[in-house]
């Protein structure tokens, strides 16, 4: 599942992808979209966490059926077929931003939309180190200062605060693992989606069916509120296609510096709007956040596909 306020994952081609103006607009699009997504949540602060996670799930799954079967997309059927174990390890991608997702909206809904911004800033940060960790990847010099600088900053706050930014954590590190797993998977991003989502739409059914809320009585399903919860789906799928769109018209550098616009909104949000505290202990947290992303966005920037090619083409 690809989301984000959950962003989705920049798969790395070899091909330079040359930016147009439209290319931009349709990204930005995705990312405001995705940006405003606590205008939403927060409109349902009266459901339980799990039980508005369970609707997106179910209307997600349901709009992405009949995208499917209109787009006719049935490859990832012969992908399955050749290669099975792709089934299980998407049922445990689906879980996984499945928790990401529950964290991001008791979050909203818990006056904690700072830790959430918080946590998809780093997400980036936790992705190089996870890279480091998983893959084995060599890392450059800044991206060994941005992870330092990162890792200090959450240690600043369990002493300065005395306490864990769980909400952090767990949106950065959880976000990071899906990256990582959309990295190697055969599926497009539509498609890993629809696959998470039908996999998931059982346990999410089974928990509506035992859990005392609004949703396990039958006759709110057939009640004038279950709108307001039903465009959970389009919501979570119309920013995902505007992505999907926005990369084969952006160059991947450029994708990836816009993927700070969505916890930037977010942040704004959190400050300007809903006014959580921003005191100087979280000034000074988010400042050393951002000083780990400017150094890794230099990095990325410096080290760019099209850069690259120029150099080889020299």
């Amino acid at each position: 599942m690809q989301n984000n306020q959950n962003t989705p994952t920049i798969r790395l081609t070899n091909s330079v992808v040359e930016t147009t103006s439209q290319g931009v607009l349709t990204a930005l699009a995705a990312f405001i979209i995705w940006g405003a997504f606590p205008l939403y949540f927060k409109q349902l602060a009266d459901y339980n966490a799990v039980e508005i996670i369970a609707h997106r799930i179910i209307w997600t799954f349901l709009c992405l059926l009949i995208f499917i079967v209109v787009t006719k997309r049935f490859n990832w059927i012969k992908t399955f077929k050749n290669e099975p174990k792709w089934l299980m390890l998407t049922f445990l991608s689906g879980l996984i931003i499945t928790s990401n997702w529950l964290t991001y909206v008791w979050a909203v809904n818990n006056e904690r939309l700072l830790e959430a911004s918080l946590g998809y800033f780093m997400s980036p940060l936790v992705g190089v180190m996870l890279s480091l960790l998983v893959l084995q990847e060599k890392l450059r010099k800044l991206q060994w200062v941005a992870i330092s600088i990162a890792t200090l900053a959450v240690f600043s706050q369990i002493i300065m605060l005395g306490n864990l930014p769980w909400v952090s954590l767990v949106l950065s590190l959880s976000f990071a693992v899906y990256g990582l797993m959309q990295r190697k998977t055969p599926l497009t991003a539509v498609e890993g989606l629809f696959i998470e989502t039908t996999l998931v739409v059982p346990i999410a059914l089974l928990w509506l069916s035992h859990a005392n809320v609004a949703s396990s009585n039958i006759s709110f399903w057939f009640d004038d509120k279950i709108w307001f919860l039903m465009l959970a789906g389009p919501i979570t799928l119309v920013p995902l296609l505007l992505f999907n769109k926005s990369t084969k018209m952006v160059a991947f550098s450029i994708l990836s510096f816009m993927n700070y616009l969505t916890p930037s909104f977010v942040f704004l949000l959190a400050v300007f709007y809903y006014h959580e505290p921003f005191d100087s202990h979280r000034f000074m947290l988010f400042s050393m956040i951002w000083l780990g992303l400017l150094l890794f966005s230099i990095d990325l920037w410096q080290n760019r596909p099209s850069k690259k090619q120029r150099l080889k083409q020299i």
